[in-house]
């Protein structure tokens, strides 16, 4: 019995010990990794990225275990966010959806899950998540906010958000943090980031700004080619099944020019395609010459493999200036095409109008037109990528546009840039399981996507967007100004090849100048 009382006596003390020990522990910080995996992205959702097919699959989170347990103690985390023409209201073109903060959630179902990323985010690392919008061209004005915060170092702004025709000219002004000093926090292979736009944003070793799955607004800049299917069925003898050629990768220019001649139409007893209650064949703005110049598979310039930029437009051998004539002579000058800006032209609806009001076939646009210029349309609508220059043409491409779309980056000036970046990198990663599947299931494919061969068509365009450095870096020559492609579409000039002779010699300086930039930038 003595040897029993013994052995249990022992035997208590010992656990006794082990309790101690256990309670003596650090509280662990709760971690990235720790949040369950409950929303699971979309199986629909497209391969944008090419991610590892190593790594997890739909049913499981790629572990982040790179980034730290360490809270900031409350520290703001204030978004400057872009917007234009003094737009600071969520809904409408130039900001089509709330990507930065939601401040109070209001049951709106993508609303809700960028609420719940900040709140996740904010709980796990100890910050507080702001955002503020800022127009390009107010007073004072996006970039001079950030000029004035680096001035004087007030440390206001976390993480910045620009649309990529303007960055040039912040990172010039060294107003972006060099990204890749963080590479241990910030993982730029990770499907969370756009690859695409990671390649396009790299200068020499430097990445400045790219994109990731924290951001809405670069989806919405996405090209895409509306056509009104109530109009269509109308002319079915006369034309074909759009979503079937595009299905088969035989959706191309001249199909669609065809399309708009059979259906373009006087109803005023004129013959002339000349007013609203005309049937057009095709409605835009200046934007479509772009649309369709990338999706003929060109672009203007690309990142060559150390890092600097190669222009390709016009280079010995290329037929881009001739395909840029067709695009002007066949499409945007054709009697079907609606301009309003276009010399003869003016009428008094808008080319948005007439197409809502089904006096057009189709609408050149962006993603983002389905939340604002389309909410309200009674005809159906389908959804197309813009078409292939010739059917044998391998891919199609769909331009992420520069007037429209966002990057993120990290301001120079702020205090704590390695908290920036972790910040950063959890507000993408949890983006890219929460609010992107919230995003392209629900917005997207139920709301803007009317039925499934839309979807099967956003599905095409998601999974070919594409960048063009040509048009960023780019910011002085004026071949994509007011005097160049951008407004030619108003004057009725197709001659290419002359425009390019005024601007060729500005281009070159433009792409010099950026070239030494970066050499500069490596020999530092």
């Amino acid at each position: 019995m003595k040897k029993i009382l013994s052995f249990l006596l022992a035997l208590a003390m010992v656990l006794a010990l082990v309790v101690t020990m256990v309670a003596c522990q650090p509280a662990e910080q709760p971690g990235p990794d720790d949040k369950p995996s409950t929303d699971k992205p979309s199986t629909d959702k497209p391969s944008t990225n090419n991610p590892d097919p190593n790594e997890p699959g739909p049913d499981e989170r790629i572990p982040v275990n790179y980034l730290p347990t360490t809270t900031y103690g409350g520290a703001p985390i204030h978004i400057l966010e872009w917007s234009c023409n003094d737009v600071e209201e969520v809904g409408v073109s130039w900001i089509p959806w709330e990507e930065g903060d939601v401040e109070v959630e209001d049951g709106d179902m993508l609303a809700s899950a960028v609420f719940d990323r900040n709140a996740w985010v904010e709980e796990t690392y100890g910050v507080d998540i702001t955002k503020e919008y800022s127009s390009i061209d107010g007073n004072p004005g996006y970039i001079t906010l950030a000029r004035n915060d680096a001035s004087v170092d007030s440390n206001l702004y976390q993480i910045f958000t620009m649309r990529t025709i303007e960055i040039i000219h912040m990172i010039r002004e060294d107003l972006f943090t060099d990204m890749n000093l963080y590479e241990q926090y910030l993982r730029f292979d990770k499907p969370w980031w756009v690859q695409d736009s990671v390649a396009s944003f790299t200068l020499g070793s430097h990445l400045y700004a790219a994109s990731s799955e924290m951001l809405l607004r670069d989806k919405g800049a996405t090209a895409a080619l509306y056509f009104n299917q109530s109009l269509a069925e109308n002319y079915v003898d006369d034309l074909p099944d759009f979503f079937e050629l595009a299905t088969k990768g035989d959706w191309t220019l001249e199909t669609m020019i065809e399309a708009c001649t059979a259906v373009a139409v006087s109803h005023d007893g004129d013959e002339l395609i000349n007013s609203a209650t005309d049937i057009w064949g095709f409605v835009g703005d200046d934007d479509p010459v772009y649309f369709l110049y990338n999706a003929a598979g060109y672009k203007f310039a690309h990142i060559d493999e150390d890092g600097f930029l190669d222009y390709d437009f016009a280079e010995d051998g290329s037929d881009s200036i001739q395909v840029m004539q067709d695009i002007f002579l066949n499409v945007i000058y054709a009697d079907w095409y609606m301009h309003e800006n276009l010399i003869g032209r003016k009428i008094l609806e808008t080319d948005q109008d007439l197409f809502v009001d089904g006096n057009a076939l189709f609408k050149s646009g962006m993603v983002k037109d389905t939340t604002t210029e389309l909410k309200n349309m009674t005809d159906m609508y389908g959804i197309l990528p813009h078409p292939k220059f010739s059917v044998d043409q391998e891919n199609y491409s769909s331009l992420v546009y520069q007037h429209h779309d966002s990057a993120v980056g990290i301001p120079s000036h702020t205090a704590d840039k390695e908290m920036s970046a972790v910040i950063l990198e959890a507000l993408s990663w949890e983006s890219y399981y929460s609010v992107y599947p919230v995003f392209y299931d629900t917005i997207l494919l139920n709301r803007a996507a009317k039925d499934q061969e839309s979807k099967e068509m956003l599905q095409i365009i998601f999974a070919t967007r594409s960048y063009d450095p040509g048009q960023y870096w780019d910011s002085t020559s004026g071949l994509h100004g007011g005097s160049g492609l951008l407004r030619l579409s108003e004057t009725g000039n197709a001659n290419i090849a002359s425009i390019w002779a005024i601007h060729m010699d500005k281009v070159q300086e433009s792409v010099d100048r950026i070239n030494n930039w970066i050499a500069d930038k490596e020999a530092d």
